[in-house]
Order: structure tokens, then sequence, then C-alpha cells
């Protein structure tokens, strides 16, 4: 039980940290925010289709989604349920518990659940080089929690940030490294893992958001450890593998330690920014664990110039569910490719503080899908 209390710090306070300064943060956007945002629509259709009780994933966080050339939309997620729910929504502690990452396919509204099974035991989809079985966990000592993926060469990448337990306790893990694994498509069959090494004055997670909407470069988002500033850096289009250039704030650079925040906010960890109606789009959940506010910046470009903050919606729990008192939701991340009648779809993270919630109701470790307008985003 101690190593699931620490994964749980974990998800809150390390790569799915939201806000170390949640009061500040949200006193601040307080003022930021004089109008009651409106209230965002649950996308019954979504969060019913990821609900499910068995063959698969039943329950995980991450939420990223990729849209495949073919039209299939992988979904990569964090720390992932397998397993079979209860009819009263329980689940039991199998050996192990959950895996750190797995994908999931959709294609239409089937959906098919990518992880490895390696002796018998369910193991992660992408597991680093090395790292031991666990106990409990498929991996406890070193594993990799995903960030953002996008599609390269007729191959599907996505950053694979490590992380282990470098001290007793639970607070003794740290962040490692940023990684790529490359995946064959349409087969979705790992084919490498590359390892980045660009070391900053600030530790910075780099790979949380990417944007592949320019024609010359891809870019790629970071977030730093502690204050949530949001930082660029950028790959020649179509080769990630090349050497990175990093922005200052005036010119671009090769070297990590001249970076500094595109943009300064208190926000969550993992965020989104893809490209709409000629617009960049920069969507980031800001205010805080209990009252989250998910905002939206557009821009001409991708990395810089973030203007007309609009806050879209408030994040909401589950419905379904006797009691929200210790429920939260975090890192919100939009999903472009479902736009619907004008309704941007947007992802939540939902957790307990209490652990043993998320045993005794699968749904209070499910995502909760919402939509808002699009045009929302672009009202002055």
């Amino acid at each position: 039980m101690k190593n699931l209390i620490l994964h749980r710090c974990l998800i809150i306070s390390a790569f799915l940290a939201i806000f170390l300064c949640t009061g500040v943060a949200y006193s601040q956007n307080q003022a930021k925010s004089a109008v009651e945002p409106p209230i965002a629509a649950i996308d019954q259709k979504f969060t019913t289709l990821f609900a499910r009780d068995c063959c698969g994933l039943t329950g995980a966080d991450g939420e990223y989604s990729v849209l495949l050339p073919d039209g299939r939309t992988v979904w990569i997620f964090g720390d992932s349920f397998l397993g079979t729910v209860k009819p009263d929504r329980s689940r039991e502690k199998r050996i192990p518990w959950f895996i750190r990452n797995s994908m999931v396919v959709q294609d239409k509204d089937s959906l098919r659940t990518l992880y490895n099974v390696i002796d018998g035991w369910e193991s992660s989809q992408v597991i680093p080089p090395g790292s031991p079985k666990g106990k409990q966990f498929s991996e406890d000592s070193l594993w990799y929690w995903p960030g953002d993926g996008f599609v390269e060469n007729g191959t599907l990448k996505v950053f694979m940030s490590a992380f282990y337990q470098a001290t007793a306790g639970d607070w003794g893990f740290k962040w490692l490294s940023s990684n790529i694994a490359t995946f064959s498509l349409p087969d979705i069959k790992l084919e490498s893992i590359d390892h980045f090494s660009y070391p900053g004055t600030k530790e910075i997670h780099w790979g949380h958001a990417v944007c592949d909407g320019d024609e010359n470069y891809t870019y790629l988002y970071g977030a730093e450890d502690k204050s949530k500033n949001l930082y660029v850096a950028r790959a020649p289009k179509n080769n990630i593998l090349a050497p990175w250039e990093f922005y200052t704030g005036v010119e671009w650079v090769g070297d990590p330690k001249q970076s500094m925040p595109m943009l300064s906010i208190q926000g969550s960890e993992q965020f989104s920014v893809f490209k709409l109606n000629g617009k960049y789009v920069l969507l980031v959940q800001e205010g805080g664990f209990m009252a989250g506010e998910i905002c939206s910046y557009y821009s001409d470009s991708p990395y810089k110039d973030w203007q007309n903050r609009k806050v879209l919606c408030r994040t909401r729990l589950p419905e379904n569910v006797a009691s929200t008192v210790n429920l939260f939701a975090y890192n919100s991340l939009a999903h472009p490719q479902f736009i619907e009648n004008g309704q941007l779809l947007i992802s939540q993270c939902i957790n307990s503080f209490v652990v043993e919630e998320v045993f005794q109701d699968a749904s209070k470790y499910r995502p909760v899908f919402l939509r808002v307008p699009v045009d929302r985003i672009f009202e002055k």
C-alpha cells in the first residue's frame, strides 16, 4: 500500500503534477476571471466509451490522443488498470495492481488495448531498458510515463519521461530523462527508444505537448518542474532526432541553458498546442485541483505572442458517483480531431485524494470528457 500511496503522490506532484503553488495560482486566476466561466457539457459518448469493465483498459490517466494516417486514433495513457470491474464498480487488487503506460487504438466505436505480457506478467507498453519487474506494479523502481505523440515519416512517435525511485519514502522519486518511442504503422509495434539529453538551468520535462502544424519545424513543449512555466523547442520537420533549437524569448539557439519561458503561468504540466482556423491554440488547465479553470490562448505563431486568455470552462467531476468530496480533475487536454458541431472535445483525468476510493469505485479513476464551443476560443 505504501507504494500505491507513493504513486498517487507522483500523479499529483511529479509527471502528472498540476500545481505546487495551488493557492497562489488560484487566487491570481480569480483576479483574471471576473466573469464566472460557462459550465461545460459532459460528452457522454466518450465518457461512456472509456468506462469499460473488462477486456483491456478499465481506467487510466494521461489521455493524449494522436490521429493516425488511416483515420484511427491512438490514445496514450499513463498508469492503467486492466482486469475486470465488478457490477458494483469495484476493482480487486490484482497483481500487478496497474501498469505504468498503455495505448488504446480507437477505430470508430471499437477500442483495443495495447500492453505487454512478459512471462505471464502484465507489463507496460513501453519499458525502460534494464528496468526490473516490480511487485505490485509492472515496474516499481524505473518506469516511463508518456507525453504527447505525433506521426513522422509514417511512424508514430511518443515522448516518454523516465522516473526512478531514488530514495525511500513517499517523495523519493526523481525525473530521469526525456525519451521518444517509435512505433511502426499501421500495426503499432515498438521499434526503438531514443534518449534526449538537453539539460538546462531549470529542469524542464520536454514532450508534454507537440505541435506539427508548421511546414518547416515540429514544435516541442515542456513544463518547468517547479513553477510549471511553459517552454518551447523545435526540430526540423520529419527529423525529431536532429539537434533541437530552444527559444530564448528573442531568438532560437542550440544551447538549452538559454531557454526562457514562452508563457509564465501556474498551469498543468500536461497541455495541448494545436493549429485550428489558421491560428495556433494553447489549451491548459489553471487554477487548482478543486476549482480548475480550463483556459485557452491563441497566436499566429506556435512559440510566442500568446494572447486572448479565455476561460473556456471549469473542470467537472463524474456525475455517477455517490460522493465527489475527495475527487479532483487534472491535466485537461484537447482532442481537435473529434470536433463536432463546432464543439471541441476536452479530456480530464479524474482521481481521489483517498487511495482506496479508486478501488471501491472505478469511476473515480476514469476520464471525463467535456465539450466547449470552438468559437469561445476566438471571442474577444
